[in-house]
């Protein structure tokens, strides 16, 4: 495909993309194309169920420097389209839950709107800006904020978890654990604690921990920064050469995507067992040089 690529989804042995004004559902063995469908606009998202496609584009007006409008579609699992509406947002967030799907939503409406049996719900939610990104883990759903707050939406109920700076990755932990990464280098979480980076988050999950069961993996101008889930305690800072702009986990193992288009694997036992010989190589090292200083003191004697 000619790109740029925008969002990706998998169901039932097929592979849907959202490319460019495209979409497309692709074979999951071989890679054949199915079916394709051209979207109005710029695809940004695709959600696969169980019965139905669901995709979102956007139009940008170069005149305004905004989006103007945004379309929801949705297509049956054969390609053919059932519905589409068309909204004066861009939509910043598009996930399914237990009653259908949830948009997060820019300017002007904000706020969320939920796709429920053909209807458009639109849930404001008070004292909150423009949507910025947002997450999901079944029923339980977050959503950033421009002004700098994180809102939990369960049903029709809103609240307000975490607040600072503008929010650009959110990532859901057990027991209702959040955690959130900012425009301005802070990480937070919503058991108390926070770090702050030399530069602006680009992606947050949480990973395999060199020490203990998980860790949050924040990701800021080539830096790879792995924190303690509980304390917010630094334990390890890779280097990178290029800014890693997507992540994600599944159980020991953590998937870095960088500016180049190089996917990086990382697994627990891996990382565990690199650390320990490096330190190794480091106690080692340690020695020497005070062997070799011990060294030259005796040729000054």
């Amino acid at each position: 495909m000619s790109g740029p690529l925008s969002d990706i989804d998998f169901s039932d042995g097929r592979v849907y993309v959202a490319e460019s004004s495209m979409i497309y559902c692709l074979n999951y063995d071989s890679g054949e194309i199915v079916w394709s469908s051209e979207l109005e606009g710029s695809s940004d998202y695709i959600v696969a169920t169980d019965t139905s496609i669901w995709a979102t584009s956007s139009v940008y007006e170069i005149e305004v420097g905004d989006y103007t409008e945004s379309t929801i579609w949705k297509f049956d699992i054969y390609g053919e389209l059932e519905h589409r509406w068309t909204i004066a947002e861009r939509c910043w967030f598009f996930s399914p839950d237990s009653r259908g799907l949830v948009l997060g939503l820019g300017r002007p409406r904000c706020g969320m709107l939920r796709v429920d049996d053909g209807q458009l719900d639109h849930l404001k939610i008070s004292n909150s800006g423009p949507v910025t990104c947002g997450s999901s883990d079944g029923n339980r759903i977050l959503l950033g904020h421009s002004d700098g707050r994180v809102s939990a939406i369960n049903g029709l109920e809103c609240t307000s978890t975490l607040e600072g700076g503008s929010p650009v990755s959110i990532a859901l932990g057990d027991e209702g654990v959040t955690f959130a990464g900012f425009e301005g280098g802070g990480v937070m979480s919503s058991i108390g604690w926070s770090y702050t980076t030399t530069g602006a988050i680009d992606t947050l999950s949480l990973g395999p921990s060199p020490s203990s069961t998980q860790a949050v993996w924040a990701c800021s101008d080539g830096d790879v920064l792995v924190l303690g889930r509980d304390s917010g305690d630094p334990l390890l800072e890779l280097r990178h050469d290029c800014r890693i702009f997507k992540s994600n986990s599944n159980g020991d193992l953590i998937v870095l995507g960088d500016s180049e288009g190089i996917i990086h694997f990382v697994e627990r036992d891996v990382l565990s067992r690199r650390l320990e010989e490096d330190s190794a190589n480091i106690e080692v090292d340690a020695k020497k040089r005070e062997m070799m200083d011990r060294l030259r003191g005796l040729r000054v004697r």
